[in-house]
């Protein structure tokens, strides 16, 4: 594999003549790391780095000098992303790198010839192992050719910057609606224009009022038993493995969801419930008796806050149904579970745990973050991606893949993110806790046709019970959570 640099590009090139752009300062104010995010920015260990990987897949061949030119142009609309940390006297801020270059963050990796899945599976696992340089701004982009017809863009962007929804902001803000825009991003929802929602007021007594509930919840959190012990609570050496599959249309498991009356991240959890019991099952564990939890993610920002970055979830403690074998039935309880879960104080209460982690010594906090993770086996999140086609740089993306880093005594991750009318399922495991992967890829997938088929036929013999769904979650509720 023969590999060349991008075209040079000014790190912050002028506005074009195609539009006007509201003006980009020189460079951000030194501005101090929230706790919670210098908490995920040293969470890296050599098992698990907490960067979150994505491909964005395109179709035909790659225009590189247009490419660096819009990405220069709009990415730094995002002060993260010309900012490096930098710790002095104890406390951690974001400074703007005054030696920042694009192209120290883009790389062209010229393929010799037509990279096969398999091939670009490979490729990426290789990439997802290695950290992200610590003087600069915690994001890269390696541009590969020759991939499925087209080309494909690498997007790893540590977590300190930003969570899933804030990605997908960025995502926004790079690409177009369609393939004729020139470098200058469309005003809608531009980092320079968007105001924050909300009322700080009522938010700050509603905080005050549910802090005894949060305190509570995180104490009830560090007393629970570790989970049961199965292959997937293993010992970590740090072999990771990136997986996808083709991708699940967005309105089969709507239609699933409706049938049912519950939301698509419900059937979400049971599907992903289902194949961790087939796959445990296949392996010789014994899965009807105790079942397994997961740590699922949780958003508690306002999604028109996006565009600020950072760290707005939680994540919650959910008993997964792997001890079911009735697929209708593994569902009615992820619905229940996931119901009380947003009801309850949880998701806040972690993520004022993460923010009590910032505050701790490096080696107090990697210890709090072990005993939080020996209570869960897997990791889940459900991202909300564009609802459209997008495009970059004229040219129109296919496919949108994320995988979810972790952390801790956690090396399984799972993934689900729409994009254009399809749903994108993708697997990141240590190999020594799940040996095949591409199985449990492929379980998951079969899981949803089992949901699918198990509650047509419900529909069919019962429609009384079917449309009853689950208790307190009625059919008008079914919706992307």
């Amino acid at each position: 594999m023969n590999q060349t640099s991008a075209p040079r590009a000014h790190a912050h090139p002028q506005p074009d003549q195609q539009g006007a752009e509201p003006a980009r300062p020189a460079g951000a104010p030194r501005s101090r790391m929230t706790r919670r995010d210098y908490a995920w920015h040293r969470m890296d260990t050599n098992k698990n780095l907490m960067v979150i990987n994505s491909i964005l897949l395109f179709e035909g061949e790659v225009d590189m000098e247009r490419l660096v030119s819009t990405i220069a142009h709009r990415l730094p609309n995002y002060p993260r992303f010309t900012q490096k940390v930098v710790t002095r006297w104890g406390r951690t801020h974001w400074v703007e790198d005054e030696e920042f270059n694009i192209l120290d963050h883009i790389k062209h990796e010229r393929m010799v010839e037509e990279v096969s899945r398999a091939e670009l599976q490979n490729h990426l696992t290789r990439i997802a192992h290695l950290p992200l340089a610590t003087d600069r701004p915690m994001w890269h982009m390696t541009v590969l050719d020759r991939v499925n017809g087209g080309h494909a863009i690498v997007f790893r962007v540590h977590h300190c910057i930003t969570d899933g929804l804030g990605l997908v902001h960025v995502l926004n803000h790079l690409t177009d609606d369609n393939g004729l825009h020139g470098r200058t991003p469309s005003p809608v929802g531009h980092p320079h224009r968007a105001a924050v929602t909300g009322n700080p007021v009522c938010f700050n007594l509603a905080r005050a009022v549910s802090w005894l509930k949060i305190a509570f919840h995180v104490t009830r959190l560090s007393v629970l038993w570790p989970d049961a012990s199965t292959r997937l609570k293993a010992p970590m050496h740090g072999e990771k493995q990136l997986v996808w599959l083709p991708p699940l249309e967005m309105d089969r498991v709507r239609t699933l969801s409706k049938r049912m009356g519950v939301t698509l991240n419900d059937v979400w959890v049971a599907a992903v419930s289902g194949a961790l019991r087939a796959y445990l099952s296949s392996n010789g564990e014994h899965v009807d008796g105790r079942s397994l939890r997961a740590a699922v993610t949780f958003n508690l920002r306002e999604k028109a806050n996006a565009f600020q970055l950072g760290n707005e979830f939680g994540l919650v403690a959910v008993e997964l149904p792997t001890n079911v074998d009735d697929p209708c039935q593994r569902l009615r309880q992820s619905s229940a579970r996931m119901t009380a879960i947003k009801r309850s104080h949880q998701p806040r209460a972690t993520m004022t745990f993460l923010s009590i982690a910032g505050c701790l010594p490096t080696a107090l906090q990697h210890f709090a973050l072990n005993l939080f993770t020996s209570k869960g086996s897997v990791v889940l999140t459900n991202i909300e991606g564009p609802g459209s086609r997008r495009y970059l740089a004229g040219s129109r993306m296919t496919d949108l893949i994320c995988w979810v880093p972790q952390a801790g005594k956690l090396g399984v991750g799972l993934a689900f993110i729409s994009y254009a009318g399809q749903i994108q399922l993708a697997l990141f495991v240590d190999t020594d806790q799940v040996r095949d992967p591409d199985r449990l890829m492929a379980l998951t997938v079969e899981a949803f046709a089992e949901l699918e088929t198990a509650t047509r036929a419900m529909m069919e013999t019962a429609p009384e019970a079917a449309s009853e769904g689950v208790p307190g979650v009625p059919l008008a509720s079914a919706r992307a959570a």
